[in-house]
């Protein structure tokens, strides 16, 4: 099924407003698989910063966002304890006897 570019948006819309899991998107969005593929491409070709930009422009207009007050919260999010495989061991091996 071809799902229009406003559904679509709305999903990310939701993502982004939730700050949801790409997976718990609600069904009543295209999947999230789709929601993903499309941000990712719209991020690369600056769709999505112009739709975003129109939009907060939107709202500053109707009196409902003070950009002096808007921050990103990801910058704030905790880090999380991570992998711990991507951490690199630093161990020095034996050597076997058979090598």
């Amino acid at each position: 099924m071809a799902w229009s570019h406003r559904s679509v948006l709305n999903g990310i819309l939701w993502v982004l407003r939730t700050g949801a899991p790409w997976a718990d998107l609600p069904e009543r969005y295209p999947s999230y698989q789709t929601c993903h593929r499309r941000f990712q491409q719209w991020v690369r070709s600056g769709i999505m910063r112009g739709v975003l930009e129109a939009l907060a422009e939107d709202l500053r207009i109707q009196g409902r966002l003070d950009v002096r007050d808007a921050f990103i919260d990801g910058s704030f999010a905790p880090a999380k304890k991570g992998d711990r495989r991507s951490a690199k061991r630093n161990v020095v091996r034996k050597r076997r006897s058979w090598q």
